[in-house]
């Protein structure tokens, strides 16, 4: 669904470059200013480096994404057809490809998070950030934390050990978990079972490739989910 999506909206910028382009960026600045900044506001004073940091290295991806889609539509642009139009999509059609495909700085901010953390927490595990989140009285979800750190499978559980916080995951404290992407997995926590938190977005974040971590998202999940069956067979 999300897919189709976009490749209308990619549609709509080809057919009508120019208002949509200006329309389509005034929305999404301000939808990623306004997450931001709610984000900032629900962030533990311990955990505010940390997230400063995260934004700062997701803006120069952003940046990077941009130059990248810049240079492949100047090429296609000089050296295949001079086109306004087709610059205008390869432009935004490589930026967005290159935005949600390449991680030009995972390795900057895995080495930030290794300042604040002992190197023996990466040991047989994978570097991942988890997103807090609780249900809105009225709709959607609150922002609770975000925090980085080592994440592995120990036993039946899935531990999550950060800058400034700490989850354990099992089957007597989850009640659903679902694929969100190649390198994410969204836990729903059983109420009560976690302060200030009802669902956990996880992220691994170790390879420049995201879709690369498709393995390691699916063994992590299988290992969950078997877990929660055997939990869940009397």
């Amino acid at each position: 669904m999300i897919e189709l999506a976009s490749v209308l909206f990619i549609l709509l910028f080809f057919i009508f470059p120019l208002p949509a382009l200006a329309i389509g960026s005034g929305l999404f600045t301000t939808w990623t200013l306004y997450r931001k900044y709610e984000i900032f506001n629900a962030q533990p004073a311990e955990g505010k480096e940390n997230l400063i940091w995260g934004t700062v290295l997701f803006l120069a991806n952003f940046i990077c994404s941009i130059f990248l889609g810049l240079a492949m539509a100047l090429a296609v642009y000089y050296f295949i057809v001079e086109s306004f139009y087709l610059f205008v999509f390869n432009f935004l059609f490589s930026s967005i490809v290159s935005l949600r495909w390449f991680d030009f700085t995972h390795n900057l901010y895995r080495l930030f998070i290794l300042k604040l953390q002992p190197k023996e927490a990466f040991t047989s595990s994978h570097f991942a950030i988890c997103q807090a989140f609780r249900k809105r009285d009225s709709f959607g979800l609150a922002p609770v934390y975000t925090d980085a750190g080592a994440l592995r499978l120990e036993n039946n559980q899935l531990i999550f050990k950060g800058v400034f916080r700490e989850e354990t995951f099992s089957p007597r404290n989850i009640s659903n978990i679902e694929k969100k992407s190649s390198e994410k997995i969204k836990i729903f926590s059983s109420q009560g079972n976690h302060k200030n938190a009802e669902v956990f977005l996880i992220t691994l974040k170790e390879k420049f490739y995201p879709f690369k971590s498709r393995q390691d998202r699916d063994q992590i999940f299988s290992h969950l989910s078997l877990n929660m069956k055997a939990t869940a067979t009397p």
